[in-house]
């Protein structure tokens, strides 16, 4: 792997873009300059009934509104579509569940959501079909991942402690292929992070058991460069209520902020006080990158931004 830092932003065209997304894009940008790093941005449209255009635009207009440049990736929607459309990777994605497939690492499942829900104890599927050897080939059914108990994986954080999770607790047996036929979330998720070279990612806390379940995959599909990447996995922005801001709810857009305050600046004072920056002198990204870059160019002052993240 390179030596080059080179993480990417990945947001999902399922809604507007809203606080959290652009928290992590910022962060995203700000750690990457620190490093002097390379960003990608990748979208993950893979879920294609729910993927409308106005959200796949909104992608770009808010990027530019917050004044977040990207080293790599589409320049817009057509470009997208285009060139860098999970739809078009999806024989590759199909490749890789075939060898998963071949190992033996994968069994079939017909348990509804519901069924789940009600026998499981840990909201984790209970492994009902674990051993059923139902047939792989029939259509309309999730393929799932065998997780063994106590399987343990690691991974590095930014700061490079080393730490574990538990993926049989953290997920279970979890979906590999979803019961309308596409590769799930994790798969595609890995196989685009690794044809990148991506060896840095930020994501929410909430994603912390999606790294477990990728970190797991590697090892089924014995690659030896994953385990590598650093992680950090950052707070998470909430609502007024207390719950985590979310584009099904249309949550805190930043078309809506975009409207309310014109200018990006209020975005940037709130990510430096998430970060607990001082934030009242702050008005561009450059200054946010500037307050940002102060801070960790001390060793103590990397550890207090990112103690409360991984």
């Amino acid at each position: 792997m390179s030596s080059l830092v080179f993480s990417r932003l990945a947001p999902t065209p399922s809604g507007y873009l809203h606080f959290g997304n652009a928290f992590n894009f910022l962060l995203t940008r700000l750690l990457v300059d620190y490093q002097r790093g390379h960003l990608h941005l990748r979208i993950d449209d893979l879920d294609g009934p729910r993927v409308e255009r106005s959200s796949v635009e909104d992608i770009f207009v808010q990027l530019e509104w917050l004044g977040i440049d990207y080293d790599s990736g589409p320049s817009g929607p057509d470009e997208l579509y285009s060139k860098f459309s999970q739809q078009l990777r999806k024989e590759r994605y199909h490749e890789s569940l075939e060898l998963l497939h071949k190992s033996g690492h994968l069994f079939a499942c017909e348990c509804s959501r519901s069924e789940i829900r009600q026998l499981s104890l840990n909201r984790n599927y209970p492994g009902t079909c674990r051993d059923k050897k139902l047939n792989l080939l029939n259509e309309n059914q999730p393929w799932r991942v065998r997780v063994p108990e106590q399987t343990f994986v690691s991974f590095k954080t930014f700061t490079n402690k080393i730490e574990k999770i538990d993926v049989s607790q953290e997920m279970g047996d979890f979906v590999i292929k979803r019961r309308d036929g596409l590769p799930a979330y994790q798969l595609a998720s890995i196989i685009d992070d690794l044809e990148l070279g991506v060896n840095l990612v930020i994501r929410g806390q909430d994603l912390r058991a999606s790294t477990g379940a990728q970190l797991f995959l590697a090892k089924c599909l014995n690659d030896s460069t994953f385990p590598a990447i650093r992680f950090v996995h950052h707070f998470l922005q909430n609502d007024d209520s207390g719950d985590k801001l979310s584009k099904t709810k249309g949550a805190h857009s930043l078309k809506m902020l975009k409207s309310k305050h014109r200018k990006p600046t209020w975005i940037y004072q709130e990510t430096a006080k998430s970060l607990n920056l001082p934030f009242q002198e702050i008005r561009t990204l450059d200054d946010l990158k500037e307050t940002f870059q102060s801070a960790m160019v001390l060793k103590d002052g990397q550890i207090k931004l990112l103690d409360r993240m991984n």
